[in-house]
């Protein structure tokens, strides 16, 4: 009496086990698509703006973070597939936060940058991403001084850029 009850639940399991690996067979991790290019060329990156030595740190955090997409190589010569140029065209302070007691004393500042991003298939020269623009911002709380807290929240703001910039060419445009 126990068998065609068991059997019943043994052959639904088999049954939903299929039809889940099969919605699931097409699943695939990563980024949708080929990119036009294997290997990237990032451009040392140019600081057009008042953001305190923002370059070198951007230009290494954009290669690690694009350094994580198994699709894409990062090269360190411009004989690459692509090269991605990125230049600092802004960068804001304002303030985000004031004490109750003081309205212009700031509490807390934000910190806006932009950047233009360019990026270019070496092979065919077609401009593949021309002259996009890129905005991250970051709060910085002063607790010891304005200067420190920028120091402290720069290298923040400079990752959230990175960030922004590896999904922007790596995405599909």
């Amino acid at each position: 009496m126990f068998r065609p009850a068991r059997l019943r639940l043994s052959w639904f399991a088999l049954v939903a086990l299929a039809l889940v690996f099969g919605a699931c067979s097409h699943y695939r991790l990563g980024p949708p698509g080929e990119l036009p290019f294997r290997t990237l060329y990032v451009a040392p990156v140019k600081n057009g703006s008042f953001a305190p030595q923002a370059g070198a740190t951007l230009t290494d955090q954009t290669i690690t973070d694009l350094q994580g997409h198994s699709n894409l190589k990062i090269v360190e010569n411009a004989s690459a597939d692509a090269t991605l140029e990125i230049l600092i065209a802004n960068y804001e302070r304002t303030v985000g936060a004031t004490q109750k007691q003081d309205t212009g004393l700031a509490q807390s500042y934000m910190l806006r940058m932009q950047c233009i991003v360019t990026l270019k298939n070496n092979r065919t020269g077609e401009i593949l991403m021309n002259s996009r623009e890129i905005w991250a911002e970051q709060q910085a709380f002063v607790q010891g001084g304005f200067q420190i807290a920028e120091y402290q929240a720069l290298p923040v703001l400079t990752r959230t850029m990175a960030q922004k910039i590896s999904n922007a060419v790596v995405s599909t445009w």
